[in-house]
């Protein structure tokens, strides 16, 4: 992973398209004056839901992959993160384990501070409560539209709008949006998109044949994003 210098880090958190690019500048000083740089290695979790101590994270670098505490049986990959991104907070909130597990995808480089520390500054600063819960707002449309896309019917269209969401071209999208690749296998694709991994090779066959995507090995990258928004909306 490439070392990227601080103001590089912070700049990618404070401008991100989601619920911290809008939050008040005084919050962000707050929490980012109170972060330290961790790096998660690829395949570690960075909680789980039967942890009780959870650190509040910003994604700068790399991809964060996300499981259900509701999931039943194999327990599928729902949703990859990328840079911008922010997990942890629900505990804050809840005050319970956490909903969701989340593993390092890659290595992975985040700004961190403990759940405590972030739950004393919003006694400090009450009112910054309505900005946690605009995160909690946005991590609940994240959930939506994925459960939306799994209802349509048409599978190029399904599976444009999953590529989308998961590869952090849909809003809230990834703060650098010139990085439009995902690591995802084509059988965990195939899980969240609902068809066979026979289906799901035609289907990314077309795609490529048609210059939206480039697939590589475990990995895919979006070639013409709004050509993919295109099929995802029916145009």
């Amino acid at each position: 992973m490439p070392q990227l210098p601080v103001p590089e880090r912070l700049a990618i958190l404070r401008n991100c398209e989601g619920w911290f690019g809008r939050a008040p500048q005084a919050f962000q000083d707050a929490v980012l004056g109170r972060c330290g740089w961790v790096t998660c290695p690829a395949g570690q979790p960075i909680y789980q839901t039967t942890d009780t101590n959870v650190n509040f994270c910003g994604i700068v670098d790399g991809a964060v992959e996300v499981y259900s505490r509701f999931g039943a049986g194999d327990n599928p990959l729902l949703h990859i993160m990328h840079e911008g991104s922010w997990i942890g907070y629900g505990t804050v909130v809840g005050r319970s384990a956490p909903r969701v597990s989340a593993v390092a995808r890659v290595d992975t480089l985040m700004a961190a501070i403990p759940d405590r520390v972030l739950r004393s500054l919003l006694g400090e600063r009450p009112e910054w409560w309505e900005v946690i819960a605009s995160g909690v707002m946005e991590y609940g449309d994240i959930a939506i539209s994925g459960y939306a896309d799994s209802l349509i019917q048409d599978n190029d269209r399904r599976c444009a709008c999953v590529l989308l969401r998961i590869t952090g071209l849909s809003p809230p999208r990834r703060s650098r949006l010139d990085r439009t690749h995902v690591p995802v296998t084509q059988d965990e694709l195939a899980t969240m998109v609902r068809v066979s991994r026979t289906t799901l090779v035609q289907v990314l066959r077309g795609f490529e044949a048609r210059g939206l995507v480039q697939q590589g090995y475990r990995t895919l990258r979006v070639a013409d994003a709004a050509g993919l928004r295109a099929l995802a909306s029916g145009c």
